[in-house]
């Protein structure tokens, strides 16, 4: 891949990123669902969901308010450091910074670790494991 290729996937992951955050604040399961590969895998602290369904499925039980403890209201994911490599024209992987607050207070600080495929479609991730560095409760999560 040239220099120019490379700083386009990038630009285009970080797109995705976006579109990532964008959908999850919105409550909009579907758009989101859909920036995984169909076999991608979403890892977190006390489960591993793979594939788009089972992705959708959890996350439909947060957004339909089946888990009481989880109010989306003015919800906002806010990144900072990314880093992206390309290790060819159709894989990548990246480390990228993020908190979540809502209503104004900071609730969480982590880190996405991504494995990311491009498909068709475009680029998708194929795994994302959340790494939480800190919650609210200022516990290491």
């Amino acid at each position: 891949m040239t220099e120019h290729d490379v700083a386009i996937a990038r630009d285009q992951i970080r797109h995705l990123l976006a579109l990532y955050n964008n959908s999850a604040d919105r409550g909009r399961i579907d758009e989101f669902v859909e920036l995984f590969a169909p076999d991608g895998v979403l890892q977190l602290s006390h489960e591993t969901l793979t594939g788009q369904a089972a992705i959708g499925a959890a996350l439909r039980g947060i957004t339909g308010g089946k888990r009481s403890d989880v109010d989306l209201l003015g919800s906002r994911h806010q990144l900072t450091t990314s880093r992206i490599e390309i290790i060819d024209e159709s894989t990548a992987q990246g480390w990228t910074y993020f908190f979540v607050s809502r209503r104004g207070v900071i609730l969480q600080e982590g880190t996405y670790i991504d494995r990311y495929v491009r498909l068709p479609a475009g680029w998708r991730i194929a795994h994302r494991r959340i790494k939480m560095l800190w919650t609210v409760d200022g516990e290491r999560a």
